[in-house]
């Protein structure tokens, strides 16, 4: 038997391992004297670097009864080399088969290693359990960590302190002096708006934070003391003439527009602005944050403008670090140790906004390259000249692209690179451009570039000399395309009277001229596309992202969770069932803010990353859904669901039985859960996404295909089930009774008891607690529209399906009134040719398997809330009314008729409804057939269900509610 190894040459054989994949780092073991005031102290692992915090690792073999004591005792000493204080300690156990190794350096580059995180705060992460992951982990953990997230926090805040600070100077400017104001939008690209003023503040407080730290690393570069302190007699003079030395430098996309800004600016309002901004530089220095270009694009999303019609919302940093790691993953065959074969890479955003994806990107490839043995500067130039490209409509945002992808490697020049900021709206020439999405139809197209508008300058050597530029954007040229495109629909149509006639194409004061030309030119261009006017513009800048990546390359975005669900985005599906391989979807199972990969969204949002299958390689039919119970927190948090998601290669399958998915943990705590789910239901929408229990999906895959499943039953009962097109018919949408737009002949005025056209138009959640419901609408006829009136009058019916469907306020999925009725804006018609179906639809549909055949066929993007369209009603599975005997319809009338006075409760509490409860009974027992057992499990199914984030919102219990058989 191998001989006992030493703690010691574990913690020297991982230090040395740790060292080649954290070259930019200063890597020690089992070193003393490097504590203030402890020399005696030894650590087992110090990871530091001039400018980053410093990270302890205590490690011993397991058990490792004291090894997060050790690691927390640690927390809060401060570090001889640069009296940096130590904010996070890394608690690690080594394997027991490490101590007895023969060679360790061997067995610790194979070993699987358990660690934990403490900060200096008291938190732990995990709260429970340990991590799990090899030593290259554990490098990328302690980079991360290396960053402290509290400065970060401190110097945005008083970034953005400093720029509303600045903002009130430019607003009295903008009043005493618009001509100025003017002249700054113009450099902007934008329109004279506060929103511009906070952009051009934001644009030089970035400089500014620059140059406080430039003039700590050249000698020439004067500190900000000296050149806007309290005592410079012209501080806008000084500061321009610093700021032209530093451009000799280079640092173009940070300060070449910074300067043009400042040029405009009077003097004396100019010392104001400039005294402000650099107290907040200070600020942001003393934090202890060097990196601090990303400070500004954290920030951005505040400050945008035109959000409303854009939908630009900004990527968390956290969440574009779980998209770029899980995308790059994707990224097969490259040599991450190559810088050559890097640079050869071709990595893309078509609406780049502040660049907080290709940044992220940019970061994992960088840290790859560097875990390789490699120096992430050594990448720089070729990334910005070459590998990335940005685009996007705002010369603000490029700008901030720009400066945060330079400031990377802000010692490392580079020429021109590869942002763009594309033409959109009215051109001089009388045309209009629709920005990126120009590219749909054309592999190169003319940027705004220009001598004259020092605003759109990108390089870091200098100015750009041509009039205008060619961007070459070439189809199938790209290995990663990633985005967050705006979500904005271009067939909403606005009655305010602010002339918004097409959201999507709104902003920047495009007029209604302009909007319609651009709407038909996006018609034009993303003809045969996976684009549609009711998905919107992210359906065509999916469209654009099949279009530009390679075979082969990856395609990685952040949509709306109705590119999962909703009937318009079934392009979309079917490309990427069709067309990729490898395919990768991640929602979260959770609600409000919570549900979104972005901020500000107030929506549920999804992650799709797919292949491109090479051209030997087939498409693949299937895909793996991840539901998250929570959006990453942070980026250790990021690095973890990443790590765990793509190392996870068991898979349980959505047909495989209501056995739940495959749990993703980190640490004791459950993260979510994965599960393999098909592809070909492209047209009818993809239900395995969003989900905090797989196994409720397992249940509603099953029983939409004709099997009865439940949980803890060893065998699926056959159960005759059918689409709603099949069986009946559905309804006009209600724009077809009343809309004069589609010459709708009726107009709607209150209810009346002797209506002859009665309606059950809106929601009124306290008169929709009985399946019988009263119509709150009448319909008159419009004078010589009356045949037409008579024509769309038989589609009334007693059978309305429920459109929108709040399952926290509202217990109906399907309403029965007495007489035949229109069906409203979110009650349709339903009509069968056998009256009796209406009974049987009426009790099936508002039992617990309707209201799950229901969900699971809706889309899921608000808290609570579920909607079916018109159109994808059709394909809404229902128990088959044909199949059923005379007998049983019998049976259906009759439970029909018992719960006429019978209230339910919300469905989001069809597991405590002691109504519900006896309507599940009635249908599982007396109307399909089937025994106490199967009504028992329908009924602990009711309770898994109506635990779904998406069926009860967040909406708190009242006390005592429980499970009622």
């Amino acid at each position: 038997m191998p001989s006992r190894q030493a703690e010691q040459n574990a913690n020297n054989a991982l230090g040395a391992l740790l060292g080649l994949m954290l070259l930019t780092c200063a890597v020690r073991v089992e070193n003393t004297r490097v504590i203030v005031g402890q020399p005696a102290l030894r650590l087992d692992i110090l990871i530091s670097a001039p400018d980053r915090a410093p990270v302890v690792i205590e490690a011993e073999f397991m058990p490792a009864a004291s090894a997060e004591q050790e690691a927390a005792d640690r927390l809060g000493l401060e570090v001889v080399d640069g009296r940096r204080i130590i904010e996070a300690a890394i608690a690690l156990r080594y394997p027991e088969r490490l101590e007895f190794s023969e060679d360790m350096s061997a067995a610790m580059r194979d070993a699987r290693l358990e660690y934990a995180v403490l900060y200096k705060d008291g938190t732990r992460f995990p709260e429970s359990g340990w991590l799990e992951g090899s030593p290259s982990d554990l490098a990328d953990l302690a980079r991360l960590l290396s960053v402290s997230q509290e400065a970060v926090n401190s110097a945005a805040d008083a970034l953005q302190d400093g720029i509303e600070s600045a903002v009130a100077v430019l607003d009295e400017v903008a009043t005493l002096r618009p001509a100025v104001a003017r002249s700054i939008a113009d450099l902007l690209g934008m329109s004279d708006v506060r929103q511009t003023r906070r952009m051009a503040c934001a644009i030089m407080a970035n400089a500014m934070v620059f140059h406080e730290q430039i003039s700590g690393m050249r000698d020439e570069v004067k500190p900000l003391r000296l050149v806007c302190g309290d005592g410079v007699e012209d501080p806008r003079e000084a500061t321009l003439e610093a700021w032209a030395v530093i451009l000799g430098i280079n640092y173009w996309p940070i300060f070449a527009i910074a300067k043009d800004v400042l040029e405009q600016l009077p003097s004396g309002d100019a010392a104001r602005i400039l005294r402000t901004l650099r107290r907040t530089a200070q600020r942001v220095d003393a934090a202890g944050v060097t990196n601090a270009h990303d400070l500004t694009g954290r920030i951005f999303q505040r400050l945008i403008a035109d959000r409303k019609y854009l939908a630009t919302f900004y990527t968390l940093p956290a969440s574009a670090a779980l998209l770029a790691r899980l995308a790059v993953a994707k990224m097969d065959g490259v040599d991450w140790s190559d810088a050559e074969a890097i640079g050869d890479l071709r990595i893309g955003d078509f609406a780049c906004g502040t660049g907080a994806l290709l940044s992220a990107v940019y970061e994992q490839i960088a840290a790859l390259h560097e875990r390789s043995g490699g120096d992430p500067a050594n990448l720089h130039t070729a990334m910005m000249e070459e590998a990335l490209y940005g685009c996007d409509v705002m010369p603000s945002a490029i700008h901030i692209t720009g400066s945060t992808l330079s400031g990377a490697q802000p010692n490392v020049g580079f020429g021109q690179s590869r942002l763009y900021t594309m033409p959109y709206g009215r051109q001089e020439d009388g045309s209009v451009k629709i920005g990126s999405l120009e590219l749909l139809q054309l592999s190169s197209a003319m940027t705004l570039f220009n001598t004259s508008d020092p605003a759109l300058r990108t390089g870091s050597a200098g100015e750009e000399t041509a009039a205008q530029v060619l961007v070459d954007v070439p189809d199938e040229g790209f290995d990663l395309v990633i985005m967050n495109p705006p979500f904005t629909s271009n067939t909403k149509h606005y009655d305010a009277g602010d002339g918004v006639l097409n959201a999507a194409f709104a902003a920047f004061n495009a007029s209604e001229n302009d909007q319609s030309d651009m709407a038909r030119l996006l018609r034009q261009r993303a003809k045969d596309t996976a684009y549609h006017g009711h998905a919107g513009l992210g359906s065509a800048f999916a469209a654009l992202a099949d279009r530009k990546v390679r075979p082969g390359g990856v395609v990685a975005f952040v949509l709306p969770f109705t590119a999962i669900t909703g009937s318009s985005w079934a392009k979309f599906r079917r490309m990427i069932a069709s067309q990729y391989a490898d395919t990768t979807i991640v929602s979260i199972a959770a609600n409000g803010r919570d549900m979104s990969f972005s901020s500000d969204t107030g929506m549920a949002e999804c992650l799709v990353i797919a292949r491109k299958p090479r051209r030997d390689e087939k498409p693949s039919t299937r895909a793996k859904f991840t539901s998250l119970r929570g959006r990453p927190s942070d980026f250790v948090d990021a690095l973890e669901l990443s790590k765990s998601m793509v190392e996870d290669r068991t898979a349980r399958n959505l047909e495989d039985g209501p056995y739940g998915g495959i749990p993703i943990y980190s640490g004791d705590e459950q993260y979510g859960e994965s599960v393999d789910a098909p592809l070909d239901e492209h047209e009818t929408g993809w239900g395995a996404a969003r989900i905090l229990d797989a196994a409720v999906a397992q249940v509603a895959h099953s029983l939409s295909s004709g099997k009865l499943w439940l949980p803890a039953q060893p065998q699926a009962l056959e159960l005759p089930m059918a689409l709603l097109s099949e069986v009946g018919k559905r309804g006009l949408d209600s724009q077809m009774f009343i809309s004069a737009t589609h010459k709708g002949p009726f107009t709607r005025s209150n209810a009346s008891a002797t209506a002859t056209y009665p309606s059950l138009w809106n929601h009124n959640a306290k008169n929709e607690t009985r399946v019988i419901c009263d119509p709150d609408s009448q319909l008159r006829v419009r004078p010589g529209m009356e045949s037409e009136a008579a024509t769309v009058w038989t589609t009334a019916s007693r059978i309305h399906l429920n459109r929108e469907f709040t399952f926290g306020a509202q217990a109906l999925a399907i309403a029965f009134t007495e007489q035949e009725s229109a069906g409203g804006r979110v009650w349709p018609n339903i009509s069968f040719d056998d009256s009796r179906f209406d009974y049987a639809l009426a009790v099936w549909g508002n039992s617990t398997l309707g209201l799950l055949c229901y969900w699971w066929h809706s889309t899921r993007q608000q808290s609570s809330k579920a909607t079916i369209t018109i159109r994808s009603a059709e394909s809404l599975p229902i128990l088959d009314l044909r199949a059923l005997s005379d007998a049983q319809l019998a049976t259906a009338k009759d439970i029909f008729e018992e719960f006429r006075e019978k209230e339910l409760k919300p469905a989001y509490i069809a597991d405590a409804d002691p109504n519900r409860a006896l309507l599940d009974k009635r249908v599982v027992c007396d109307l399909l057939g089937f025994g106490r057992e199967t009504y028992e499990a329908v009924r602990r199914l009711s309770a898994k269900w109506s635990a779904e984030p998406s069926v009860h919102g967040g909406k708190r219990r009242a006390r005592g509610l429980g499970l009622v058989m």
